[in-house]
């Protein structure tokens, strides 16, 4: 991740600001903006914030941002903007019976291809990789033989189904995230930087940490008092994650070990 500076630190932290602010107030009001809105917002937030904070590759650029990733940033902001000019079309539409338009198909194509490189940056390039297999895997069946071969999806329904419906993209893990992941986030971040986060940890550092595996007993502890507030393994690894997982490293724990404590716990 990037460790910006200047201008550029005011920006991400305007964009960071209004996207939980936009998502606290979409579940605290009754004129929030129906599942679809909510969805295009968040993705086009996600994307922006994505190519303003991680690089192409880790240790390019690490002090600013390039003109190609604010690029991409903008066509984020142009692929969801088109969603809402034609809201109606694409609300409404049925898939099959509705054909999408050529630009429709230059939309589709580079918000998945936007998708698929925040993933990379962010995540890693395991799970983009999984993803473009079994989009080629679609297209060439009729190539396949054997248990692999099907019929095959056309180019437009591919892109049709992966960014114009809600079982692509816009599906329910994105739905999910949109709606309670992110608020458990702002949460645990809220905890953390308020001190109640580390006053969970120092409790819990009290009753286990001179015992043997201290560390480990230590991050069960504490995210078992932080889950009595939050009820999300989200929130807790936000909040405990980054001191629990360092600490039981530095004891000796394995990497693997010491993640899956946390994420367990």
């Amino acid at each position: 991740m990037r460790k910006l500076t200047g201008y550029a630190t005011l920006v991400v932290g305007v964009v960071a600001v209004a996207m939980s602010a936009f998502h606290v107030y979409a579940r605290l009001t009754t004129y929030a903006p129906d599942q679809h809105a909510l969805l295009f917002i968040t993705l086009a937030f996600s994307l922006v914030l994505s190519f303003l904070l991680w690089p192409f590759r880790d240790g390019g650029t690490p002090d600013r941002v390039p003109w190609v990733d604010l690029a991409l940033a903008g066509l984020s902001l142009a692929c969801v903007g088109y969603m809402f000019v034609n809201y109606e079309y694409v609300v409404n539409r049925f898939p099959t019976a509705h054909p999408l338009s050529p630009m429709d198909m230059v939309v589709g194509v580079t918000a998945i291809v936007l998708v698929l490189e925040a993933t990379r940056r962010t995540i890693g390039a395991a799970l983009p990789i999984v993803a473009i297999v079994f989009i080629i895997y679609g297209l060439a069946g009729p190539w396949m033989t054997g248990w692999a071969y099907h019929r095959g999806l056309s180019v437009e329904l591919t892109i049709d189904q992966t960014y114009f419906t809600t079982e692509g993209i816009f599906g329910p893990p994105m739905t999910v995230a949109g709606t309670y992941v992110i608020l458990f986030i702002i949460f645990g971040t809220f905890l953390e930087k308020s001190g109640a986060g580390q006053f969970f940890m120092n409790f819990a550092n009290a009753i286990a940490g001179g015992a043997r595996g201290g560390p480990g007993k230590v991050a069960v502890v504490s995210s078992s008092l932080f889950g009595t507030i939050s009820g999300s393994a989200v929130a807790n690894v936000m909040v405990d994650g980054w001191l629990t997982i360092p600490m039981m490293k530095r004891a000796g724990f394995k990497p693997e070990a010491a993640a899956a404590i946390e994420a367990v716990a």
